[in-house]
């Protein structure tokens, strides 16, 4: 999803409705700005089911990846408890 794609979803909803993240185990937790982050991902490299599809591209060794896709992200990340 792009940001652009993300906007248009959003102005589907009404202007005041809660934005929420899941929580560790169950339920809820609000958004803050300080959630919303960039970052450099790596496209397709996450190997375990428990793992996301992509990877941190500062985890990525560049030379032993050969032909993994690098691309800059929004994330919205779960607050650490």
């Amino acid at each position: 999803m792009t940001v652009q794609e993300l906007i248009r979803l959003l102005q589907t909803y009404p202007p005041d409705l809660r934005v929420v993240v899941n929580g560790y185990e169950d339920g809820y937790d609000d958004l803050s700005p300080e959630q919303v982050t960039p970052a450099e991902i790596s496209l397709g490299t996450g190997t375990h089911d428990w793992e996301g599809a992509h990877g941190d591209a500062r985890d990525l060794n560049r030379e032993a990846a050969g032909g993994v896709e690098v691309v800059d992200a929004l994330v919205l990340q779960r607050a650490s408890n």
